[in-house]
């Protein structure tokens, strides 16, 4: 869109409050433009033993860890990074702080952060690998490797590259202060970062260039990330990610809230916000299942912080966050993962051993945090509930996954899963994302992800990038995207930008039938869209039953679903209506109803779309993100009906015979 019909929307999502508030934090810009605090005798007295955070014994470390640093810290010096955990690119020695190294763009300035629009990069250029860089990861490597292998080479490098930084980002100057989150996450790796340093064996030759880097860097973030936090409709993860970070700041250096607030009131705002994002049963409210694990990350290592200086969290939130726990084991699919909705492949703190990895390390720790040496060596077991300590008389609610016919049903959130022997389907029915921006969220109301035998057949589209391509993005995101029947020119609601819609869509209604089937029905303005999901017997498979029932009382109707598969999946064609989808190995049949009108394979990149697709279903017909940045191009299978009276339409995902 182009700016001013932007500006518009977005302001008619705020409450005036909001308005007042941005209008505040306007003026709050106006002034630090005009004169900013010194903060070049700023104190910041630590306890002799700081209370966050509480480091194992690094001769404790198990091998694979050892093993771990070692490998990232050849990579690290030799420049071999990985963004967003997956996207090699070689970065300079120091790092160029303000580079896109993807796309080749680097985008130094020295201008004022408050005048620079972050949204409207070059073409290519996503401010997300910029800010990649200054969430100080391979920093955090570096110092985890110099206080585990007692390596001063990867110390002095580390606080090396910190003075580069501080040097080439002054306070509120450049891309890098355009956004408090990003300030929150320097704070949290900044406190660990500095953790590591002290205690390790040869901390006296960098501690006076650590201390000047303490007061040039710690006050302004504090300020910043405070001053300028996320409020009203921009309030999702970001306001955790900015409070966490100075709750472990405050907490390591009481001084710093002087910069802020009183650590009362920080944890009060935190808990609010705990229990504002993550629902009764324990999804994320922002229906994205990335930043679940994000949002997740962040309760943790402020939860552990709290916990340090002796404070009492409220049981209710300790309870919340235990329960976004089992929601992520339980949703996320362990050999082959792929989330819903928005996804950058963000994470807190790389406590990994292997980026590409950390998912599944996260989910086996939550399993079993054993399991997850790394992991476990750093944060030490999975934390108990208070309910189920014995020393509180907190009853929790019945809030968690529900069991209906064989599905773990999370009503309050929207999304189900079954799991058996062969097949494990994950079904949403849920809203469109969190506050009335719904940013995060994708048009994926009745998508269902299909695996067989561990394998992602039947996938959902993901993200692509969140400025790079905008039009992609916003292909990635829409109904025709997405696996959930919907009518034909259906351009509701519309995606207004990267993080805004033009309003919501009905909250989708789940209805349980008599036997093991579950329905679910989305009321939208052309009609009323319903899905069946029903097993068939001996894990011979399942069968989706769609159906359209327009408002209009006469005349014909279209719905469309497109079924697209996993990259590096095959699509043979075995009869009319019968198709083989194979990957890695692995194959189940597909037969569709006579019913259908229209039954489309497209089984080759240059094969057409089908002729009633709209132009960027069209362009875009079968590209998908496995991550962020990443994108390619898989097989699916588009169906259309039409008519003039309801009918079920119906489509069959069955064991092969020869399987």
């Amino acid at each position: 869109m182009s700016k001013l019909p932007w500006y518009w929307h977005r302001l008619r999502a705020m409450e005036p409050a909001e308005i007042a508030a941005n209008l505040r934090r306007k003026l709050f810009q106006w002034s630090d433009e005009q004169e900013l605090p010194d903060w070049s005798s700023a104190t910041l007295r630590t306890d002799e033993r700081p209370a966050f955070p509480r480091l194992p014994p690094a001769d404790s470390a198990p091998l694979v860890l050892r093993q771990a640093l070692q490998r990232d810290l050849r990579d690290i010096l030799a420049g071999r990074w990985r963004a967003f955990g997956h996207l090699p690119i070689d970065v300079d020695d120091p790092p160029r702080w303000h580079k896109d190294y993807y796309a080749g763009q680097d985008l130094a300035t020295d201008e004022f952060a408050f005048k620079l629009n972050h949204r409207q990069l070059p073409e290519g250029a996503d401010i997300k690998l910029i800010w990649e860089l200054s969430r100080w990861y391979q920093l955090v490597r570096l110092a985890m490797a110099a206080y585990v292998l007692k390596d001063g080479p990867a110390a002095r490098k580390c606080v090396a590259w910190l003075a580069d930084w501080a040097g080439r980002n002054p306070p509120y100057q450049g891309w890098n202060w355009t956004s408090a989150l990003e300030a929150g996450m320097r704070l949290v790796q900044f406190t660990w970062i500095d953790a590591l340093l002290d205690a390790q064996v040869e901390a006296g030759g960098h501690k006076t260039e650590s201390d000047r880097l303490r007061r040039e860097i710690l006050p302004a973030h504090v300020r910043y990330a405070w001053r300028y936090r996320s409020f009203g409709s921009s309030a999702n993860n970001h306001l955790l990610g900015e409070l966490t970070g100075l709750i472990l700041a405050v907490v390591r250096w009481p001084d710093l809230a002087r910069w802020a607030v009183p650590l009362d009131r920080l944890q009060k705002l935190w808990e609010q916000e705990v229990l504002a994002q993550f629902a009764g049963d324990g999804g994320n409210r922002e229906q994205a299942l990335n930043y679940h694990l994000f949002s997740w990350e962040f309760c943790r290592q402020a939860q552990a912080a709290l916990r340090e200086t002796g404070r009492r969290i409220s049981t209710e939130v300790e309870e919340r966050v235990h329960r976004a726990e089992d929601f992520f084991l339980n949703m996320q699919v362990e050999t082959d993962a792929w989330d819903y909705g928005d996804s950058d492949n963000g994470l807190v703190t790389p406590f990994f051993l292997k980026e590409q990895t950390a998912a599944a390390e996260w989910r086996d720790w939550f399993r079993y945090p054993e399991s997850s040496p790394a992991l476990h060596y750093w944060l030490g077991p999975r934390a108990r509930p208070a309910w189920q300590s014995g020393n509180s008389r907190f009853v929790p609610p019945t809030a968690g996954a529900g069991l209906q016919g064989g599905w773990q049903i999370y009503s309050e959130s929207g999304l189900a899963v079954s799991r058996s022997e062969n097949w494990t389907l994950r079904w949403d029915l849920s809203p469109l994302g969190y506050l009335s921006t719904a940013a995060h969220g994708h048009l994926d109301a009745l998508h269902v992800s299909i695996w067989f035998r561990g394998v992602a057949l039947v996938i959902d589209p993901g993200t692509g990038a969140y400025y790079g391509n905008k039009k992609l993005r916003t292909f990635l995101a829409s109904w025709e995207a997405h696996n959930g029947p919907h009518p034909a020119g259906l351009d509701f609601p519309r995606r207004l930008g990267p993080f805004l819609w033009s309003a919501h869509h009905g909250e989708p209604n789940l209805k349980p039938g008599p036997d093991t089937r579950l329905s679910g029905e989305l009321s939208l303005p052309a009609g009323l869209v319903k899905r069946t999901l029903v097993p068939l017997s001996r894990e011979e498979g399942w069968q989706v039953d769609d159906s359209f029932h327009p408002r209009a009382a006469a005349g014909d109707y279209e719905f469309g679903v497109r079924w697209q598969f996993a990259p590096n999946a095959k699509l043979e064609k075995l009869a009319q209506r019968k198709f083989r989808v194979t990957r890695e190995n692995v194959s189940i049949e597909i037969e569709v109803s006579a019913d259908w009108t229209e039954v489309c394979p497209v089984d080759e990149r240059n094969n057409p779309a089908p002729s009633n697709a709209p132009g960027r279903a069209a362009q875009y017909a079968g590209t998908v993100s496995p991550a962020f940045r990443k994108t390619e191009w898989a097989p699916f299978l588009k169906l259309t009906a039409r008519g003039h009276k309801p009918c079920v339409f119906r489509t069959a995902f069955l064991t092969c015979r020869n399987s």
